[in-house]
Parts: structure tokens; C-alpha cells; sequence
């Protein structure tokens, strides 16, 4: 049987033992074997064969394999999973579970965060006044006065360190819509990336009368603070906040979501209930603080810090997810909506990684661990059982 007619029994989910052992002896024998066997599978319908037994073909294929490299000054790992199931290599790689059960009531309350219905990058000024930008150009903002307040120059969004405006302590907000990143330079030189449906609110100018530097932030955010023992420097979030003197850390607080999540990089931080007066939880690095919303209660635990910043880089990895919550986040970063007629689906977890796939690319990798069809309406997902008898 030939390379063509192999994969095609491939993708129909029908190849016999004999058949599969074959094929992945093809597919290793050659790079080029491989770069092909992918293009066939990118150039497949959307719309993926529900008869593909998934399940057998992990039991058949798959070998995980993790390989660490440093990126960004050895600050990013991140985690290349080469497999012999290779229907899987370069288009991202998800195997599934049943860890978590999701009833009907988290669908419905399933909502968009409030940064949705934005087009751009918004800067809201402390003086009012509204700006919107785009990342790929060289701009600077003055409010009503004409003062420069910020300049963007290699996608970074510095804000005045040293200008007419250095006493001015009143607050400017940044709102990132969904499918956008931002990474700016606060006035004090720390560094800030925005993640997709997030924002941002801080003084233009650290008081040097205050005693703490504190901004707020709802969503996802990275930061590398600039070190200053005499001004420690202060995240809140609606559900948790974080005390730093110089470190590197991610938070993410959505809105929507269950949990807040603070995972230390460098340094050291102490992460505290925003609501109530508690002990607070100390990370040191590779260590991640969960808050629980509903319960209101920390949970410590060691983890590998670098996959949690990898977004910056437009990586997606996905650790133990539910489906619900790997559904927020395809929305935040492709700024779609997604409709998943499948109840069984709530009860799946997922673990893998995305680089650099397209929207297409990834909800067929989805797809093909989890047995469903999908439909692309523009910016609609549909999620369905093509077939309702399989």
C-alpha cells in the first residue's frame, strides 16, 4: 500500500495494525515523508471524521518525549513533544482525560470578559482623554494639554520616566481586546506584557511620597519589576494581590474564571487574599500560588514557571485543562465565540501545547483527541456531532 493511500485510511480512522506500523515507519524514514504527511493533514476539511478512534491510535503512537530549551535569555522554556503519532507533530498535541466534571450551569455562565466588544488597544489617559493604538507603529501620547505622556517604539509602550507630568500620580488604564498582546514600560522601568482580554490600571507616575508602587490588573499579565527596597511594588487583582520588591512573575485573574494564579519565574513574592486580612502565601521560583474563588483558599505547588509566560511568545500550553477553561482561552487568543453543543466535552482535561498554528490547525488537533466536528462561521466556532448515531 502506498504513502497516499495509507494516510487517506489514516484520516478516515481506519487503518489497520499492520497499516499503522507501516506508516510510521514512512514517516520516520524521511523529513521530507513527514513535511508531507502534514501538509495532507492541514489541507484536510475542517471538519474531522468522528469515526477516528483516538484513544487506539494513542495506545498505538504515542511516546511522549520533553525537551527543554531556553528562550528570551533562558527565560522561556519550552516544551517540544516529538511523537511517533506524528498526525500530531507541528500541528500542536493534546491527549485527554476525565479528571473534571462541568455541569450545564458553567456553559451558561460561560460570558465573555468586558474587553470583547474592543476593536484596538485602548489607552485611557489620567485626563480622560481615550487613545487607540496599534503595535506595529511608532506613536506618542499627550493628553488634552499636549504633554507627552508615552511613546511606542519597537512594540514596547514606554511611559514617561522624567517629563512634565513626573508628579502627576492619577491613574491611566490600558484595555487589551481579545486576539491582542501589548508589552509596555512603566514609569519606574518595570516591564509589563498584557495578555489577550486584559487590562491594566496604574499610576502615570510613582508618588515619591508613597511607600508601595501598586497598579491593578484584571486578566493575565507578566511583569519583571525593577528593583527598589525602599518602594515595594504591588499587583491587585479583584480576588488576590502580590507583593514584590524586584522579581519576575506571571498572574492570571480573569474575571470568568474559577481560580487566580501567580506563578513565580525570579525573585521572591508574597501573594495575599485581596479581600481579607491573611497570612500571606511566599513563592519562591518554580512555585505557583492557586486562589480558589469559590472556597477562598491558596493552594501551593511546584511547577514549571517558564510554560506559564510562554503566551508571550504565542505559545498556548495547556496543563490539565478542562474544556471549559481551554474554550476561554482559544476565545481570548483568536478573539472568537464558541458554541460546543457536546455535553460529554465538559467532563474532558487536556494537555499539550500549541506554537504558531492557526485557529484551523488547532481546533483540528482538538478534534481528533475528542471525537467532534467543528464549523467556522468567521469569528463563530460550532462544535457538534456531525454524525449523532457514532
Amino acid at each position: 500500500m502506498n504513502s497516499d493511500q495509507l494516510i487517506d485510511n489514516y484520516l478516515k480512522g481506519s487503518l489497520s495494525k499492520r497499516e499503522s506500523v507501516q506508516m510510521n515507519k514512512w514517516v520516520k524514514k524521511d523529513l521530507k515523508n513527514l513535511n508531507y504527511f502534514k501538509e495532507r493533514i492541514r489541507s484536510h476539511s475542517y471538519v474531522i471524521p468522528l469515526n477516528f478512534d483516538s484513544d487506539k491510535a494513542f495506545d498505538r503512537f504515542y511516546q511522549k518525549i520533553q525537551e527543554k530549551k531556553r528562550l528570551r535569555k533562558q527565560r522561556l522554556k519550552i516544551f517540544y513533544w516529538a511523537a511517533s503519532f506524528t498526525a500530531l507533530i507541528g500541528l500542536g498535541l493534546l491527549y485527554q482525560n476525565s479528571e473534571l466534571l462541568f455541569t450545564e450551569q458553567d456553559n451558561i455562565a460561560d460570558r465573555r470578559e468586558a474587553n470583547e466588544s474592543l476593536k484596538e488597544i485602548q489607552v485611557t489617559l489620567s485626563d480622560g482623554s481615550q487613545h487607540r493604538i496599534n503595535k506595529k507603529s511608532t506613536i506618542s501620547l499627550k493628553d488634552k494639554s499636549g504633554r507627552l505622556v508615552a511613546s511606542q517604539l519597537d512594540n514596547i509602550l514606554s511611559f514617561e520616566a522624567y517629563s512634565s507630568i513626573a508628579k502627576d500620580t492619577s491613574t491611566t488604564q490600558i484595555d487589551i481586546p481579545y486576539g491582542e498582546k501589548l508589552r509596555l514600560r512603566l514609569s519606574d522601568g518595570s516591564l509589563v506584557w498584557l495578555n489577550s482580554g486584559s487590562s491594566l490600571s496604574f499610576p502615570q507616575h510613582f508618588s515619591s511620597k508613597s511607600k508601595t508602587r501598586e497598579v491593578n490588573v484584571v486578566g493575565e499579565a507578566y511583569f519583571e519589576i525593577s528593583k527598589n527596597k525602599q518602594k515595594p511594588f504591588i499587583v491587585h487583582t479583584p480576588s488576590v494581590s502580590v507583593k514584590v520588591l524586584g522579581t519576575h512573575f506571571n498572574i492570571s485573574s480573569y474575571a470568568n474564571d474559577s481560580k487566580s494564579e501567580t506563578t513565580l519565574m525570579e525573585g521572591k513574592v508574597q501573594v495575599y487574599n485581596s479581600l481579607q486580612i491573611n497570612t500571606p502565601v511566599e513563592l519562591v521560583p518554580n512555585q505557583q500560588a492557586v486562589f480558589e474563588k469559590t472556597n477562598q483558599k491558596f493552594e501551593k505547588k511546584t511547577v514549571d514557571a517558564d510554560a506559564f509566560n510562554s503566551w508571550i511568545d504565542n505559545i498556548l500550553v495547556v496543563d490539565g485543562l478542562s474544556f471549559l477553561e481551554l474554550k476561554r482561552k482559544l476565545e481570548r487568543k483568536y478573539n472568537i465565540t464558541i458554541t460546543n453543543e457536546l455535553d460529554y466535552l465538559w467532563e474532558k482535561t487536556y494537555r499539550g501545547e500549541f506554537k504558531d498554528e492557526s485557529l484551523a490547525e488547532t481546533l483540528k488537533t482538538i478534534a481528533l483527541s475528542s471525537k467532534f466536528s467543528f464549523s467556522i462561521d468567521g469569528k463563530h466556532i460550532r462544535i457538534f456531532n456531525k454524525n449523532p448515531k457514532d
